[in-house]
Order: C-alpha cells, then structure tokens, then sequence
C-alpha cells in the first residue's frame, strides 16, 4: 500500500487542517469537505492545466484522500486523535476555518462557473447526505469492524487468485473487473463499500464496470478509487497507476 505516514510527515498540517474541517466535524461535514478538496483541485486543473507539477498534484490527492479515509472511519479517527492528543498537535478552529473557507469561496466563484451541477445531482447529494448523518457512532465502527473481518477472513483466498493468475502467465493488472472479482471474494456488497467510503454506489459501480462517463473529470476518479482500494485492503499504488491506464487508454480510442 502506498506510504502514507511518509506522506504525512512531509506536511505540517493533521488531517483536520488538510480537509478544512474542526476536530468536532460531523462525518456528513467531513464528506462534504472531502468532495470540496476534490472539487478545489479540479478547478485548479481546470483553470491553467495545473501550475503544480503532476507530482504534486498528485500527492495533494493522497493528502486529501487519506484524510478522509481516516477521518471516516471512527475506529482509525479515534486512535488519530489519541496520537495529535499526545503530541499536543492542535486542531483547527472554527473561526480559523470559517475566514478560510469564505475566502476560497470567493476565489472558487471567481474561477469557473459551476452550472454543470444539475438539480437532480444537488437533490440525490442532499438525500445521501441526510442517511450518512443519521448514522449513530455505534452504526459506523459496527460498518468497519464488518469490513475488517471480511478483509482478514478472505486474505488467502484473495493470494490464491493472485497466485493464479500468475501460474497462468499474466500479471496483475487492477481493472474494473479484477477490482468486482475481488469484491465479490470478499463477500463486500456495493452497498456496504458505499456505507464504509460515503461514496454513492452508482460511482462504486461505475469504477468496476469502467464506465467514464459518469466521472467529471480525472481527479474524481482518482479520489474516488483511492478510498475504494484503502477500503478493500489493496495496493493503493498499484490500483491507481494501472487503473488510470485503463482509464487513459479509454480515453485514446474514444478520441480516435
């Protein structure tokens, strides 16, 4: 899986900080926050092709990612905050937030109309918004305990499909179909990943079935497939760099 307390310890900011978020943030706040980092850095892309060099932007995804796949999980949310408690690392205001926040809505605003959000996307986004809230505590560690065990339970079974697909020759390659075969090993429904990432399902199907166009753009996808592999256990690294060739070569014979 993809270092990410290497990554973590190349910036000065906590999770809380990277996702512009108090360390009293609600799970819906946290989501919300999240899918405004993935907006932020699609109207940057979008804006001038990116100033950043592609590694960069690449490595603020993770920040952005890994963030949120731990701040969504309350068991690892819990024992993070143990640790910024122990080394007596401080969280963000709410007044700090709300001043930042304000002046990166200006600045949004000003950068790219946003009239490709349609109504019926902003209603579907609210309807899930009002279930992830009305999840108890209790319900979301009942979701990753669940998780983790069918993770640990399926781990052999998961080597020997790897194991033959080598035997046969090929190498591992994470397309959509690989990554719906391994679901399906794991006994995980797309309900239940849409429930442990907060991610609608219609995206989680969407990725497995290679399906593009229901991505606005490549960060989305991105951001979307990392918190997919973190949750299912597999190589982050790998997901991404031989998903995104799938996704790119799609991308080349649609182009001509």
């Amino acid at each position: 899986m993809t270092n990410f307390n290497k990554i973590s310890a190349n910036i000065e900011e906590n999770y809380y900080q990277i996702l512009d978020v108090p360390n009293t943030a609600s799970l819906s706040e946290i989501r919300q926050a999240y899918e405004g980092k993935l907006e932020e850095a699609h109207l940057e892309a979008f804006a001038a092709y990116s100033l950043l060099p592609e590694e960069e932007s690449e490595e603020k995804l993770l920040y952005f990612s890994h963030a949120y796949i731990t701040l969504a999980n309350p068991i690892a949310r819990a024992k993070y905050d143990d640790e910024l408690n122990q080394n007596n690392i401080p969280a963000k205001k709410k007044s700090d937030l709300a001043e930042r926040n304000l002046k990166k809505s200006k600045e949004s605003t000003t950068k790219v109309s946003k009239k490709n959000k349609s109504e019926k996307k902003d209603n579907v986004a609210k309807k899930e918004a009002q279930v992830i809230a009305g999840q108890t505590l209790k319900e979301r560690q009942d979701y990753y305990l669940k998780l983790s065990a069918k993770n640990e339970h399926s781990a052999d079974s998961i080597e020997e499909y790897y194991n033959t697909i080598k035997t046969g020759g090929s190498k591992i390659t994470y397309n959509g179909a690989v990554l719906q075969q391994i679901r399906k090993m794991k006994s995980i429904s797309i309900s239940e990943l849409a429930q442990i990432t907060c991610i609608r399902g219609a995206y989680l199907k969407a990725i497995e079935e290679e399906d593009f166009s229901k991505f606005s753009s490549e960060i989305y996808l991105k951001g979307y497939l990392l918190c997919y592999a973190e949750s299912m256990h597999l190589p982050t690294e790998k997901v991404l760099d031989d998903y995104i060739k799938v996704y790119k070569n799609s991308a080349r014979s649609e182009n001509g």
